[in-house]
């Protein structure tokens, strides 16, 4: 069960949100700007994680063409606010809003697909993608890519990344607020009675091919968002951070975290964000390292990081409530 269907029952869950938001707010000021940028690197990825969770592991649609989406968000919002002067905080919705319709066209060709056919239906969009990126140099910059400026807030650039990253934390809340609203509705149950399978889905009236749809749709959106973001942080866009291997990484995010769970995209784009730079003291062993740990992960958590929680409960529990089940079922037996 994907835990957008336990919000509001755990106390214990709340007070533990409250408390990581309580320590996102107050702990930046104490570190230094490397920090600030490796924390909203981090948020952007839980973004990303979030929409591809949605439509990979609630809605069951496998696509390796997110890093697709996130340059069409980053091209989009440097575009509009940069060449036609439009506010950043429109360029960067309307970003969004234009990756959504590609996903939205890129959903037309998938919806009599599914497992191995699609995933190579995604890799050759993006791989047209990548061709576009070349051949659009006065929108792309090309090959050698183009710069993309920090906005400004309030009259006042946001240059330092500290402040940056409190509109990044800001954005990523508003996404978090959003997944958790759309998985709680009848949509989020047609997603999930999709993946479970698509024959009984359809004798639950649930139309197919819109749910698809909306499902690339959202997940396109997310991406585009995450994409401009993106672009502001650096400050610069190469083309080259589009390829396959980002969306392998983001792909890889929501399976390390959980696929299906909003908590297993956070976890996993915030550790798998911060490992790398923890690996650095292991220089020319880091991708064995990093590649070594991602197996443990999945053989020892199958489910994710997501299931680690409960794991570590039943263990401090001392196995109690397993022995309550046997009692309960002796005794029904007598």
């Amino acid at each position: 069960m994907s835990d957008f269907s336990l919000m509001g029952v755990s106390g214990r869950a709340v007070i533990f949100g409250a408390a990581l938001l309580l320590l996102a707010l107050a702990l930046p000021p104490f570190f230094g700007s490397y920090h600030h940028y490796l924390a909203s690197l981090a948020l952007i990825n839980v973004i990303m994680a979030i929409g591809l969770n949605i439509l990979t592991g609630n809605a069951g649609q496998i696509s390796l063409c997110n890093s697709s989406f996130m340059a069409i968000g980053a091209y989009a919002t440097t575009y509009l606010s940069v060449k036609l002067g439009l506010s950043y905080w429109l360029a960067l919705p309307a970003a969004g809003v234009i990756s959504a319709i590609s996903g939205f066209l890129l959903g037309f060709p998938a919806l009599r697909l599914r497992g191995f056919y699609l995933a190579v239906v995604t890799l050759g969009f993006l791989e047209v993608s990548q061709i576009l990126i070349e051949q659009l140099p006065g929108i792309t910059g090309g090959v050698r890519g183009i710069s993309s400026p920090r906005p400004a807030l309030l009259g006042h650039t946001l240059s330092s990344d500290l402040s940056f990253y409190y509109v990044i934390l800001a954005i990523t809340l508003a996404t978090l607020w959003c997944a958790y609203s759309l998985l709680r509705s009848p949509t989020g149950r047609a997603f999930e009675a999709i993946r479970s399978s698509e024959a009984a889905a359809q004798t639950l009236a649930v139309p197919l091919a819109q749910t698809k749809l909306a499902a690339f749709v959202i997940s396109a959106f997310f991406a585009g968002i995450g994409g401009g973001l993106f672009a502001s942080l650096v400050g610069f866009i190469d083309p080259l951070e589009f390829g396959v291997w980002t969306s392998v990484r983001h792909v890889v995010f929501i399976v390390v975290g959980g696929l299906g769970s909003i908590t297993g995209s956070v976890l996993g784009a915030l550790v798998l964000t911060v490992l790398p730079e923890v690996l650095r003291a292991f220089k020319e062993y880091q991708e064995f390292v990093f590649g070594g740990l991602l197996l443990v992960v999945l053989i020892v958590l199958p489910h994710g990081l997501v299931s680690l929680g409960p794991k570590i409960r039943a263990r401090l529990s001392g196995g109690g409530a397993t022995k309550s089940v046997i009692a309960a079922q002796r005794s029904a037996a007598e």
